[in-house]
């Protein structure tokens, strides 16, 4: 009799994990806690290897996501996958990481994320003519998610192969790095560049309502372009450093 309980305990239990592991992604993600913002569309496989066509992120596609489950997470507590996403992106953004939800909310790490730089251009709406060429590479080591954007986050920004191209000349600046950090949906960018054409430094915020805030400064190297340098004039006097000082604020689109 014990030997005939044990036998159909046993049944219960692979049948019960053979349906888990069935479970088509579209029914295990009715049962997803509502993450405000996050629209998953055309999902298919199931909730350890699947794709959906399409997920958006505050009515942004950020294209074809595909996710592959880590069960040895399951050990702290947490749901972790390792996630490729942006085929199809509105923004050609492609990218790859881990996400996953615990105790204490949504979380992702080791994310790597680029784009292409004319496409950042394009969300800042700067009031300044001008061609940017380059990737822009974002890589978040630890990230927690809080309304709207982030409870708290810490990485780097490379705008790798960077040029800058206007009316009158055109900028080669290499690899452009800054560390960025998050606290309470309150995202901040720091940097300094130095080579032979230009040295310069940027501060900016990003604010939770998505205004921003940038003050940055640029002074002209040994090899800074000559028909560049002529209209510098128009920029004013520098400061008594040699420095050309810049404050911009706006909205992301």
């Amino acid at each position: 009799m014990k030997r005939l309980i044990l036998f159909i305990l046993l049944f219960i239990l692979v049948m019960t994990i053979s349906v888990i592991a069935h479970a088509p992604a579209s029914f295990a993600l009715k049962y997803m806690p509502v993450i405000r913002g996050l629209m998953i569309e055309s999902p298919s496989g199931t909730i350890w290897h699947g794709e959906a066509k399409n997920v958006r992120w505050k009515g942004n596609n950020i294209g074809q996501v595909r996710w592959q489950f880590s069960p040895k997470k399951l050990l702290e507590g947490k749901a972790n996958y390792h996630v490729r996403f942006g085929k199809g992106s509105d923004f050609k953004a492609m990218g790859k990481g881990n996400v996953g939800y615990g105790l204490s909310g949504l979380f992702a790490d080791n994310i790597v994320l680029s784009m292409p730089a004319e496409n950042v251009l394009q969300q800042l709406n700067l009031p300044l003519p001008m061609n940017v060429e380059g990737l822009v590479e974002l890589s978040i080591s630890d990230y927690h998610y809080a309304q709207p954007w982030c409870q708290s986050a810490s990485g780097t920004l490379v705008w790798n192969s960077s040029k800058i191209a206007s009316p009158v000349g055109e900028l080669d600046l290499g690899s452009l790095i800054t560390d960025l950090t998050c606290e309470d949906s309150k995202i901040m960018l720091t940097g300094e560049h130095d080579n032979q054409q230009i040295s310069a430094a940027v501060d900016m915020v990003l604010e939770n309502n998505l205004r921003y805030k940038a003050n940055a400064w640029f002074k002209p190297n040994a090899y800074f372009p000559a028909e560049m340098k002529s209209q510098l004039k128009w920029l004013g006097d520098p400061n008594n450093k040699g420095q050309y000082t810049f404050t911009y604020a706006g909205r992301v689109n």
